[in-house]
């Protein structure tokens, strides 16, 4: 598509479009990001909660880029994965893989080919157990991390999840059906919402514009920092929100979103 547009302008515009490998103008980070940002996001929520990261286990669904980036940061932070369900491209369906004494997430990287699919001996071989695809949601931890597909929090699985379970960060688009919100809220648990959660993806995107526009590229250091800021900015504003007038976390999440493009929309005088 950049090649296409710059070929129409006759013109060099790599800021046209993002998503670019780095050498045609990508940023540095954009593999992580995403990951990241969900537990830029956890971490804060965490804070709030007045919970020791370092005391948290979690349970992940996917492995793809986002669940393996938010399973790293979330480890070298201290917390521990306890299971992993991801989807096998052999069998056509889903494992979960599960050790409750955490699980090595360099190894399960090293085994999993480039579909996400873990191989199943090896993860035996390294001590991990082998249960049913939906089992991760079942799993005695803090937090729930759905990280891979969407409406996989519904009242019927709902039904399954621990009472132990404190936070609930959606890595994924949309994985909590409309009815289930309301069980999330009569169980007290805090949940930080998909279009906040899974921003640091798109955050980077616009890093790789500005700083295409610029024509100068930073170290990955220095967009990973930028990251943590907005991501961290952006769940102060929403949760602050949601404390200040009584919200759950996904109405007031809506209730700036929708308010910021009103405000624009005023300012250029469409209302």
């Amino acid at each position: 598509m950049m090649d296409e547009f710059e070929a129409i302008q006759g013109a060099h515009y790599p800021g046209v479009i993002t998503g670019k490998p780095v050498g045609m103008g990508g940023s540095l980070g954009r593999t992580q990001a995403t990951g990241y940002g969900v537990i830029y996001c956890l971490r804060e929520a965490l804070k709030e909660l007045n919970i020791d990261i370092t005391k948290t286990t979690a349970s992940l669904q996917g492995f793809g880029n986002v669940a393996e980036y938010a399973a790293r940061l979330y480890t070298s932070m201290g917390g521990k994965i306890a299971a992993i369900s991801c989807w096998d491209n052999q069998d056509k369906k889903a494992y979960t893989y599960r050790n409750v004494n955490g699980l090595d997430i360099d190894k399960i990287a090293s085994i999993k080919d480039s579909f996400g699919t873990i191989d199943k001996v090896k993860a035996r071989e390294i001590g991990l157990e082998l249960l049913g695809g939906d089992a991760w949601i079942a799993q005695d931890v803090d937090i729930l991390l759905p990280c891979a597909l969407e409406n996989q929090l519904t009242p019927a699985t709902f039904a399954a999840i621990s009472n132990q379970v404190k936070v609930i960060c959606e890595g994924a688009n949309g994985p909590t059906t409309p009815d289930c919100d309301e069980l999330i809220k009569a169980k007290n648990i805090y949940l930080v919402p998909d279009f906040l959660c899974n921003a640091g993806g798109v955050t980077c995107s616009y890093f790789e514009q500005v700083q295409c526009n610029m024509n100068y590229f930073w170290p990955i250091e220095e967009v990973l920092e930028k990251l943590d800021f907005k991501m961290t900015s952006a769940f102060h504003a929403v949760h602050n929100l949601a404390r200040e007038k009584g919200l759950y976390m996904r109405d007031a999440a809506y209730e700036i979103a929708i308010n910021r493009v009103a405000e624009a929309a005023k300012l250029r005088g469409w209302i």
